[in-house]
């Protein structure tokens, strides 16, 4: 242990600003103050009698579910419309009525996104990818203010693929590519 401060450590690579989303290789629009990423990990420590403090390789992970990405969006196109409101249907006229999934109807592979990406720029030049291979819009919240735009404040969630045996699988990925 050093007697005196060692000095700070700079940061190897930095994510960048505020990093935009595609679905299937398409941009899903513009963005307004960034995105949150919560993993919803849950790690338990094996209790046991006697114990009275956490354990090295005694950790693991008992939960993915709870995972959660938040952005606000800015487009409000019959697309992304029907992103924000899973399994709803369009009538396809001029004014492109969209109606939503009635209660108690189970979606189907279509109605989720697929292929979701939120893209990120590092310090280096490269970049970083948080990739969901199968997602849903779990909820949002259409806002709106005097003189300012309307903003869709949206959650997704990443899902394992109904074809998965591994249910004890990470529904995400994390990717970094070097410049």
């Amino acid at each position: 242990m050093p007697s005196s401060f060692p000095g700070y450590v700079k940061p190897q690579r930095v994510g960048l600003d505020a990093g935009v989303f595609y679905l299937a290789g398409v941009g899903m629009g513009a963005t307004m103050g960034g995105a949150s990423w919560d993993p919803g990990r849950e790690v338990r420590n094996i209790p046991f009698d006697g114990k009275t403090s956490n354990i090295v390789g005694l950790d693991r992970v008992l939960d993915y579910s709870k995972n959660k990405l938040t952005t606000t969006m800015l487009d409000f196109s019959g697309a992304a419309l029907m992103r924000y409101e899973p399994g709803s249907t369009s009538d396809g006229s001029a004014s492109n009525t969209i109606t939503p999934i009635d209660a108690q109807t189970i979606f189907v592979a279509g109605d989720y996104l697929q292929n979701l990406e939120w893209i990120g720029r590092t310090s280096d030049g490269g970049a970083m990818y948080l990739k969901m291979a199968w997602a849903l819009v779990q909820k949002y919240t259409v806002k709106s203010a005097d003189k300012d735009e309307v903003k869709a404040a949206i959650e997704i969630t990443a899902m394992l693929s109904d074809t998965e045996t591994d249910l004890n699988k990470c529904p995400y990925v994390w990717i970094t590519s070097a410049t």
